[in-house]
């Protein structure tokens, strides 16, 4: 394969399990049980809720993400003024189903908002990232999410510099499994799909975007999405290194 379209996510940077941490030591400081379940239900219901929740739906911006993002992006400054009342309120509403200490809920909003900011890769990234590079593999980051949170987590991770383009779905106004995503890519290195392959962790989004593009599709078992039998990957691997038997 040519080119080769990463997901950031969850399939280099580690994501989901970061977000648990960080919830499960919060609910620990307060002697809540179950505060990553009770607070991802009422971050996805109020999310649901918002007036752009049909625009952050379409770039798969996530309920989750809107509890840490700064919205610092130009024209993002309504979403910044809403995010801080939304947190609280999940926060708030998680911890009354809980029976924990509603009165601390601004408070545990401030600590998620400032204690998710961590960025690690999964450790088989730097030998895949190297082995694709010595092979002369055009390398992509297609990514969904508002601007400013995935370029954080880009550069955070220290992967600003790593990939010959970077398709972000709140910059280009479309998000995967929008195939005229990943068309761009292949549009901007004059690639066909068939030349072309995506690594990616979310059936629904990475792989199905990839069947809808005519590419082949990579599916990463992280361990926390099942497999969708709708969208059946060419390859499923759990480590990023078995995938470099399509190079």
């Amino acid at each position: 394969m040519r080119l080769w379209l990463l997901d950031l996510d969850d399939t280099l940077l580690v994501d989901h399990r970061v977000s648990e941490e960080v919830l499960e030591g919060l609910g620990r400081e307060v002697g809540v049980e179950g505060l990553p379940e009770g607070v991802r239900r009422k971050a996805e219901e109020f999310f649901r809720q918002a007036p752009f929740y049909p625009w952050a739906e379409g770039i798969g911006h996530s309920a989750l993400e809107a509890l840490w993002a700064r919205y610092s992006t130009p024209g993002l400054e309504a979403l910044g003024e809403w995010a801080w009342p939304f947190r609280e309120r999940v926060f708030r509403e998680a911890l009354r189903e809980l029976g924990g200490p509603e009165e601390r809920a601004r408070e545990l909003a401030e600590a998620f908002f400032r204690e998710r900011r961590r960025y690690p890769l999964f450790p088989e990234v730097p030998e895949f990232l190297g082995a694709l590079r010595a092979r002369g593999a055009l390398l992509v980051l297609l990514t969904n999410g508002v601007p400013d949170l995935q370029r954080e987590k880009l550069f955070g991770a220290g992967l600003g510099e790593a990939f010959d383009l970077t398709l972000i779905s709140g910059e280009v106004g479309l998000g995967k499994p929008d195939p005229r995503l990943f068309r761009m890519a292949l549009c901007a290195f004059g690639v066909g799909p068939e030349e072309a392959v995506m690594v990616g962790d979310n059936p629904g989004r990475d792989i199905q975007g990839a069947w809808l593009s005519g590419i082949k599709a990579v599916f990463v078992d992280r361990g926390h999405r099942p497999k969708d039998p709708r969208y059946p990957a060419h390859l499923e691997v759990r480590d990023l290194r078995e995938a470099l038997v399509l190079l």
